[in-house]
């Protein structure tokens, strides 16, 4: 039995010499549970903050009263401005709410037209635009959406059916009819006739109306006329597919990139590094050629995930395919500076495979590429933005969902080699301390 206890002591004290083994161990894994309990079992499910453009074209009270909760509501944020080509800020008119929409500066915008509530008006008319990318998202906007506007129909019926009630009665003989109507309400119903007769403060919870509210032909929705119209992504043959092709893409080129520069290691052992610098090569070129081999390599696994897509999926690569290649040759760089960050600061091709899956996994969920990031929690949200994946992702969105020109991805081209110069710069002054050979 000593013997026995002596050869598992000997084991633990390996496992906590092999930092990358612990870290796939505990560190991975609590970060995952971290990222996936703050989505699915935090203290709100609800996401927040979600940026919705919107104008509100009514006079009525009922139009403001609806503006003002959806102000004030922690699910959206209302966007009622923007930054013109002139670079003034104006506010929105229709057509320039559905061109910011287009370009995916917010996912949808809600319009109250001019007419929404009027005074022959027993139901309020909207408008709703929406940009699909994420089926998930635009589900969750759109069901928030209404639950924020549902609430407000019980307002809405009363406003109306006291507004008409006053024009055809008159103001004394429609407040006798109201005492009238409470009476009876009060007698049947046992609900008190102040709370009804004050309407405002009326708590639908406890009454009658609450126990329709559950019923599948609940009439305050026949209340709401939401006009819905979809902007972009009608002619996807596999929006799914299109959506998700990106980020699967990424994280796979992430994991390839990262296990061919750090086989700089293991060239360094076998001494095929000392062969080669015994020719008339310089360590520059060793690593230049290393590093346009991973570019070159990444490009071609792109292109082989994106023509797969096509063959099997459908997914449209060819109408757009300039710039899906100025993506693709972007993303490939990025990533292979992040494969030649970790050859530059581990010791071992173990310790820097164990950290480049710990660094991979994590980018990959904060950055877009197993589910949408407006579900993160805020400050996540924000990291992700630091993230190659998230403006790869972003930027294969913007070519096969939204088609968008040389332009329009340029900010995300830029991003990513922005991000590929900084790393870059950080890897060439790691490898002259000569980290490798």
């Amino acid at each position: 039995m000593k013997a026995i206890l002596s050869l598992i002591k000997k084991d633990y004290r390996i496992f906590f010499h092999d930092r990358p083994a612990m870290s796939m161990t505990f560190i991975v894994p609590a970060v995952l549970i971290f990222l996936f309990g703050s989505i699915f079992g935090g203290s709100s499910s609800t996401p927040t903050g979600i940026n919705i453009a919107f104008i509100n074209n009514s006079k009525s009270k009922i139009a403001n009263k609806l503006e003002s909760v959806l102000d004030t509501t922690q699910a959206f944020k209302l966007i009622k401005e923007y930054t013109n080509d002139e670079g003034k800020v104006v506010k929105f008119d229709t057509n320039s709410v559905k061109d910011y929409v287009r370009k995916g500066n917010a996912s949808a915008a809600l319009v109250i037209p001019e007419d929404a509530f009027t005074d022959t008006s027993t139901g309020l008319r909207l408008k709703f635009y929406y940009d699909p990318k994420n089926e998930i998202e635009m589900q969750t906007i759109q069901g928030l959406m209404q639950q924020t506007i549902m609430s407000q129909m019980p307002n809405i019926f009363m406003a109306s059916m006291q507004h008409r009630e006053e024009t055809m009665l008159g103001k004394n003989k429609g407040m006798k009819f109201n005492r009238k109507i409470a009476s009876v309400v009060s007698e049947y119903y046992g609900i008190d006739t102040s709370k009804i007769l004050n309407w405002t403060k009326f708590s639908f919870s406890d009454s009658l109306v609450a126990d329709s509210a559950s019923n599948k032909n609940n009439f305050f929705k026949d209340l709401l006329d939401l006009e819905k119209v979809q902007l972009v992504g009608k002619n996807i043959n596999n929006p799914n597919a299109t959506r998700s092709v990106g980020g699967w893409a990424v994280m796979f080129l992430l994991f390839t990139i990262t296990a061919a520069s750090t086989s700089l290691f293991d060239e360094n052992k076998s001494g095929v590094v000392v062969r080669i610098l015994s020719a008339p090569v310089s360590r520059v070129q060793i690593l230049w050629g290393k590093y346009l081999y991973n570019i070159s390599l990444g490009c071609i696994q792109l292109s082989v995930l994106f023509l797969t897509g096509y063959i099997f999926f459908n997914i449209d690569i060819f109408s757009n395919l300039l710039n899906l290649i100025i993506i693709i040759i972007s993303s490939a760089a990025a990533c292979t500076a992040f494969g030649m960050l970790l050859a530059a600061f581990c010791k071992t091709s173990a310790q820097a495979n164990g950290l480049g899956t710990f660094l991979i996994l994590t980018m990959s969920a904060i950055g877009g590429a197993w589910f949408p990031t407006f579900i993160l929690p805020q400050f996540i949200q924000v990291l992700s933005k630091g993230t190659i994946v998230y403006w790869s992702v972003e930027g294969f969105l913007q070519v096969l969902w939204r088609n968008a020109n040389t332009v329009e991805i340029l900010p995300y081209a830029g991003v990513l080699l922005g991000i590929t110069a900084v790393v870059n710069l950080i890897s060439i002054l790691q490898f002259k301390k000569g980290n490798i050979f």
